[in-house]
């Protein structure tokens, strides 16, 4: 049977596959023919993980079978089994490409050193969340290998990306993922390392892309009329811990009856908006 990393396919659980998928981030390196793309391509990457992970924590996959949607079936969880594993062989592939460049080649590998200090904080941040939802990791025993060619970077990453939105489609969650990449954009703390993510994360993650979008701009409400309890934007979670990040938003024409009750843009942690 097919095997990446030793592990064989349909030897593992669902929980041990996504935390093997997410271990593999940690062991990619950037040969010096990055150069200062190195410090981008490395951020993608992460956007890519955390992605990864946002939709792991979603679905509950570590404590849930059924991925929160108890109508699934065999063989929806199947397909999202073997697809967890393919992005395990897109890393093995890589690791194995990684092996066939001869000792007479450049393979010297760039380190943080080469990074500016904010790239290095903001890697370091995205690493910690996404360690943080995986709660155990070196399942995986291998070393580190390098990625030496941009070809070889856009086939691996473009490949994860695929096979993410594969997953996605039968499992979505899409609630649980806008209140979880919501936290991510207000993680990033400043406009600087907004902006970077934007950059990185597109066509690997929209909704990451798109959330960062629009904490740097703000939002705008125009001619809101709210009847009864509405909620407009922001809110996330009352266990929220950091800093809020973005730009003024624009309310005109909102009106609230006299028996409404509204939340219209932000409010992070506390009591529940819906909760009386």
């Amino acid at each position: 049977m097919a095997e990446a990393f030793g592990i064989v396919a349909g030897a593992v659980g669902m929980s041990a596959a996504f935390t093997a998928c997410v271990d593999c981030f940690e062991y990619v390196q950037f040969g010096r023919h990055f150069g200062r793309d190195y410090q981008t391509d490395l951020l993608a990457l992460n956007c890519s993980r955390i992605r990864l992970t946002r939709w792991g924590q979603a679905v509950d996959i570590l404590n849930d079978p059924k991925m929160g949607r108890p109508d699934a079936t065999s063989e929806q969880i199947q397909t999202v089994k073997n697809t967890l594993y393919q992005i395990l062989v897109l890393f093995a592939d890589s690791a194995k490409i990684s092996q066939e460049y001869t000792t007479g080649e450049d393979l010297s590998v760039l380190s943080s050193d080469s990074m500016d200090s904010t790239f290095i904080a903001l890697n370091n941040k995205m690493r910690e969340l996404a360690i943080k939802r995986q709660k155990r990791s070196n399942i995986l025993k291998i070393t580190l290998w390098a990625l030496y060619r941009k070809s070889e970077f856009k086939n691996l990453i473009g490949g994860i990306s695929s096979l993410i939105d594969n997953i996605e489609k039968i499992f979505p969650a899409p609630q649980a993922q806008v209140t979880l990449v919501k936290q991510e954009a207000t993680e990033l703390h400043d406009r600087g390392a907004l902006e970077l993510v934007q950059s990185a994360a597109e066509g690997v993650g929209s909704l990451l892309q798109n959330a960062v979008k629009e904490a740097l701009s703000g939002h705008r409400y125009l001619n809101v009329l709210v009847k009864g309890k509405a909620q407009a934007g922001d809110a996330v979670s009352s266990d929220w811990h950091g800093k809020a990040v973005g730009a003024s938003h624009v309310y005109d024409g909102v009106v609230v009856d006299n028996d409404g009750k509204a939340l219209i843009g932000n409010k992070y942690g506390g009591k529940d908006f819906w909760d009386d």
